[in-house]
């Protein structure tokens, strides 16, 4: 049976909560979920190990090219572990500090095939998807776009 694979991409913000009830509702086939959501930080890592500070994420993207991106990365996940389903929602606009920006959601019949599938699905979002993401100061002016992280490609290597 093919996994169940929804993808959005928004503004609004979402309910982690929600989300998960979506995941589990009439599933029970699956008796595992597993499940990620990242936030938007305050900070932002700096060279030689400083801290600057950030007020808003703002985040852009290709409509119609992300979606596509994110659900190739979900059938990629899903021809490889036998899954049920998976959610993937990632927001674009612009973020405070302490909002979701992404949630991924992964259930299969036992425990691992479901965070392995939800480690890969969030490794190669973070490298693969075409957002650009843009970190403005305290007052949501001046600010720098987000570079690609070596740390990111080096997370690609163990699948």
């Amino acid at each position: 049976m093919a996994a169940e694979i929804s993808v959005s991409v928004q503004v609004q913000g979402f309910d982690p909560g929600a989300e998960y009830t979506g995941l589990r509702s009439g599933n029970t086939a699956d008796g595992a979920t597993a499940m990620f959501v990242g936030n938007v930080r305050d900070f932002s890592p700096a060279a030689a190990g400083q801290h600057k500070e950030v007020g808003v994420l703002e985040l852009e993207h290709y409509p119609g090219m992300a979606e596509s991106a994110l659900t190739q990365i979900a059938e990629r996940a899903a021809a490889r572990w036998p899954l049920g389903r998976i959610r993937i929602i990632h927001r674009y606009g612009r973020l405070a500090a302490g909002d979701e920006i992404v949630f991924v959601g992964t259930t299969s019949a036992h425990r691992q095939a479901s965070l392995d599938a939800c480690s890969f699905i969030m490794d190669f979002l973070k490298s693969r998807a075409p957002f650009w993401k843009r970190e403005l100061d305290s007052d949501g002016g001046s600010g720098d776009w987000v570079e690609a992280r070596s740390s990111d490609e080096d997370a690609l290597k163990k699948w």
